[in-house]
């Protein structure tokens, strides 16, 4: 071709295009191909960090820090509502903890009986007991007044199911917080005194609204917190003192810069499990059931007509067999099913690592061991262990924020001035026994034969409190018809002497005296 013909300006960009179009299908003919497979992407189970709500470099004791995120801490609210082990390990936890209605016991103080011998102790004890023990001021301490406000707080505040919800919140969430509200304060008409309103509910606060905690900044106590209960205000989260409040705080070991009164989650370091777990019963095992009646393949069937096809459709989703005189069909089948029991042991081995990480012995949870024994110890491990620090714990938490204000209103001083009163009030809890009432009894019966027992307090063991008052009642009446006879008998001799005649006892028919037992031979 040469240049100048008649058209070949008008031919020359048609060839170049040509040209750019052949190169291009080179290009794409030599190019290396993507396969259309793409990998499952896999799912996302990892934990945040825990750095706190505030910056370890800029916390004080002014500016404390949270060891768990708010999004943190609804993470492991979430695990409670959504893992069935997760709450089956806390509740369980909370009804040892407290089993029953909480209950008290008015005491001496440490201070009044140091360096006293048993005797002056037992003296001051039967003192509280008939309320006749004073106080410095020679007043009496009113001791069954104070008994029954309490047993009237108490049960007017639902304490009970108030201390389940704290605990729950505290071991979920590292804290917890009940307000108390509180009567208005009133005055004595008599001398003009104020007399401070008695509690009248405790209400539940949640952990998530928790905003502040307010320390002191010498001493490092707990003083208040800030509180967002969502009303608007123009002053930012409510203040609540210490004095309005009974607060809880889970392994509160300020392992964190200023992370006091932070507490740590007892879900937190188990929550992967339990995510791991949802993950399995949500998804995988009923993709697992659902591939377990049948297979998965590929059928060739060696027509092209719509109606077979369909017939060979229908017959295979009905699971029946298929009659058929289609030479060329074929079928390739594979199984993708899952042995079910994998993932169930997979469940079972994480739920026992939840166990461990949350303080609750595998007897708990697994009540299917073969070893009454050996579970047995393991309880008793665990009651003299794990479940004596957590009441203690909790007992704290009620003297300090509870019973120690009450008596300081009762006995008109300040709460700082309740450590060096005559009494003080203690939280008590019911006695757990893993033993079978059988083994009770047989152990309480060597106590009895060494005289450290008797037949009450083997009552009182097996629970049966109907038998235990009537046998004090009837150690009661003997031991007073004996005192009773005991002062006669001083009595006569006393007159006997002044008469210089010989006293002789008296004797009823039986040829005891009277208010003594016979003693019924043993066969």
């Amino acid at each position: 071709m040469q240049a100048g013909y008649p058209g070949y300006w008008k031919d020359l960009p048609y060839s170049l295009e040509v040209e750019k179009i052949n190169e291009q299908v080179k290009k794409n003919n030599n190019k290396k191909q993507d396969s259309t497979f793409i990998a499952v992407s896999k799912r996302q189970q990892v934990r945040t960090p825990v750095t706190g709500n505030k910056s370890l470099a800029a916390s004080s004791i002014d500016n404390l820090v949270s060891v768990l995120k708010p999004d943190q801490l609804k993470q492991c609210g979430l695990a409670y509502i959504n893992n069935g082990i997760v709450r089956t390990i806390v509740d369980r936890s909370v009804y040892f903890i407290n089993p029953e209605r909480t209950d008290f016991v008015i005491e001496p103080n440490d201070e009044l009986t140091t360096g006293l011998d048993d005797e002056e102790i037992k003296k001051i004890e039967q003192q509280i007991q008939d309320d006749t023990l004073t106080g410095d001021n020679g007043k009496s301490l009113n001791i069954k007044e104070l008994r029954r406000k309490l047993v009237r707080i108490n049960k007017r505040v639902r304490l009970h199911s108030a201390l389940d919800k704290l605990l729950a919140s505290t071991l979920i969430f590292g804290r917890g917080a009940l307000q108390i509200v509180k009567f208005p304060n009133t005055i004595n008409e008599e001398d003009g005194t104020n007399i401070k309103g008695e509690p009248r509910a405790l209400k539940h606060l949640s952990s998530l609204r928790i905003k502040n905690i307010i320390a002191d900044e010498q001493t490092g106590q707990f003083k208040g917190l800030e509180y967002d209960d969502g009303k608007p205000t123009q002053t930012g989260p409510k203040r609540y003192t210490s004095d309005q409040l009974i607060v809880g705080f889970n392994d509160d070991y300020n392992v964190l810069d200023n992370s006091n009164f932070s507490g740590l989650s007892a879900v937190w370091p188990v929550l992967e499990a339990a995510n791991t777990i949802d993950v399995i019963l949500a998804e995988d095992m009923p993709e697992v059931a659902r591939q377990g009646w049948s297979k998965f393949g590929f059928l060739y069937a060696g027509t092209s007509k719509k109606s077979t096809i369909n017939r060979l459709k229908e017959e295979l989703e009905a699971g029946t067999f298929i009659v058929h005189n289609e030479q060329a069909l074929t079928a390739d089948v594979h199984d993708l099913s899952l042995d079910p029991m994998k993932l169930i042991n997979v469940v079972v081995g994480l739920a026992k690592h939840m166990s461990i990480g949350m303080n609750l012995p595998l007897f708990m949870l697994f009540e299917d061991t073969a070893n009454f024994a050996t579970a047995n110890q393991v309880m008793q491990v665990y009651k003299t262990g794990v479940l004596t620090r957590y009441r203690t714990w909790l007992q704290g938490i009620l003297e300090d924020y509870w019973y120690d204000p009450i008596l300081a209103d009762h006995l008109g001083i300040d709460v700082k001035d309740v450590i060096s009163a005559p009494i003080r009030i203690k939280a008590i809890f019911q006695d757990i026994n893993f033993e079978t009432r059988l083994d009770i009894i047989t152990a309480d019966e060597k106590l009895q034969n060494m005289m450290v027992f008797t037949n009450v307090d083997t009552a009182k063991d097996i629970d049966r409190k109907d038998i235990a008052n009537r046998l004090q009642l009837e150690q009661n009446e003997i031991n007073k018809a004996v005192f009773m006879q005991r002062n006669q008998d001083i009595a006569e001799q006393v007159a006997a002497n002044k008469q210089g005649k010989p006293f002789q006892k008296k004797v009823d028919s039986s040829g005891q005296q009277p208010g003594k037992q016979s003693k019924v031979p043993s066969k």
